[in-house]
């Protein structure tokens, strides 16, 4: 088990959880976040949206659902390898411009900490481009795909 694995699965386990994917999947890797989503399909057990590029609009979801965690999965420019996959602190997307929708993701971050007792996570993608109309790297579709067995797991 990776460590990135072990502590999604850790902090998820046992719990109802959420996954909201951001992004826009007409700009390339940017989509990443969406591409999660669509990887877990109508099947997967636990609460699941795609909020695009407004995760800001998406506070009331989270609390009508009830969640004890919510995990958003944003293409991240953390430095990385192409489709890696990581676990960023929310007080560091607060304080830098890594993800294409700062300015959402700081108001949903300030929303989780002032009004949500829930865990949240920020899990990022790393993009490699994010040019529009083109499709996700297979990296970027890889990185989607292995977060989704891990939120997999730690649903089942």
């Amino acid at each position: 088990m990776t460590g990135l694995e072990e502590e999604l699965i850790g902090r998820l386990k046992g719990k109802r959880f959420g996954v909201v994917g951001i992004g826009n999947v007409i700009k390339g890797d940017d989509g990443a976040g969406c591409l999660v989503v669509e990887r877990l399909g109508n099947g997967f057990p636990m609460p699941v949206v795609d909020c695009a590029e407004v995760p800001e609009n998406y506070g009331g979801w989270v609390e009508r659902r009830e969640l004890e965690a919510v995990v958003y999965v944003d293409a991240v420019d953390f430095g990385g390898e192409p489709g890696e996959v990581r676990i960023i602190p929310l007080e560091k997307m607060m304080e830098s411009a890594t993800s294409t929708h700062n300015l959402s993701l700081h108001y949903m971050i300030r929303f989780l900490k002032e009004e949500w007792a829930g865990d949240a996570l920020m899990v990022g993608i790393q993009p490699v481009s994010m040019e529009i109309g083109a499709e996700a790297c297979e990296e970027v579709a890889a990185g989607a795909e292995r977060l989704a067995g891990i939120l997999r797991k730690a649903a089942g």
